[in-house]
């Protein structure tokens, strides 16, 4: 004798639904990861894994949406609606982040060097033997990089702290070391610290000169600059602005 309080089967749709959304969300995920790891390329992770990724939570997201037209008032019950709503948030998630990660791609322009100082950036010294194999070089792009960031990035200008020199550069060099960066060198003769940033998904470093100096009209006062510059990629999706930004803002 049948058992009256057998449960509905389990619906495949649910199931395949839940599959995609979460194989999509791993594939975007690991895209990062397994670079940083040298699991592939930058070519792999950009135009297969991301996009590859981001297709397979739409389809996650179809198959979830597709369930209410499949599954009509006449057909027998079946179980899986909360593996559903599971596929249609991560399915969603996935292609808000691919969609986000595009979005800003396109609103900034293609450079990786910023500097509060266009005319006479701070340069690199103990962090260039580390980029001898960076697609990126450590000399400035000159006007036409000045040009590009000053139209884009207004706001990044020399800070001038009322500090005669030998408490800017201790003030300096604690903001640094308050940050993630890895501090690489200083040399307080020279008013220079240099650290390298590494992003948490791909880990992607980006390398950071500090210039500390007295300044020109007031000897009990100091100017800061800060360059920052993306060893890898054409350009940076602000960040080395938003890095500058924020150390300033330290200071102050």
């Amino acid at each position: 004798m049948e058992s009256s309080n057998q449960q509905p089967p389990l619906s495949k749709l649910a199931v395949t639904s839940l599959l995609f959304s979460i194989v999509g969300a791993l594939v975007f995920l690991m895209s990062g990861y397994g670079y940083q790891w040298g699991w592939w390329g930058l070519y792999t992770s950009f135009r297969i894994l991301i996009p590859g990724g981001a297709i397979l939570g739409v389809i996650g997201m179809i198959l979830a949406f597709v369930f209410p037209f499949v599954n009509k008032s006449d057909s027998p019950p079946v179980r899986g609606k909360g593996m559903l709503y599971a596929a249609a948030i991560l399915g969603l998630i996935v292609v808000a982040n691919f969609g986000y990660w595009f979005y800003q791609a396109q609103q900034y322009p293609p450079i990786h060097d910023i500097t509060t100082d266009t005319q006479n950036p701070p340069q690199f010294r103990a962090i260039v033997p580390l980029r001898a194999d960076a697609p990126n070089a450590t000399e400035y792009g000159g006007e036409e990089v000045a040009k590009v960031q000053k139209e884009h990035y207004p706001d990044i200008e020399t800070l001038v702290l009322q500090e005669p020199y030998p408490e800017a550069f201790k003030q300096a060099l604690e903001a640094a070391e308050s940050t993630s960066w890895e501090i690489v060198g200083y040399d307080d003769a020279e008013g220079r610290i240099e650290a390298t940033h590494t992003l948490p998904w791909y880990g992607f470093k980006d390398d950071v000169v500090i210039r500390v100096d007295t300044a020109d009209t007031d000897s009990l006062a100091s100017k800061i600059d800060v360059r920052s510059v993306s060893r890898i990629g054409r350009g940076d999706i602000g960040v080395n602005a938003d890095r500058i930004r924020s150390y300033l803002q330290r200071l102050q």
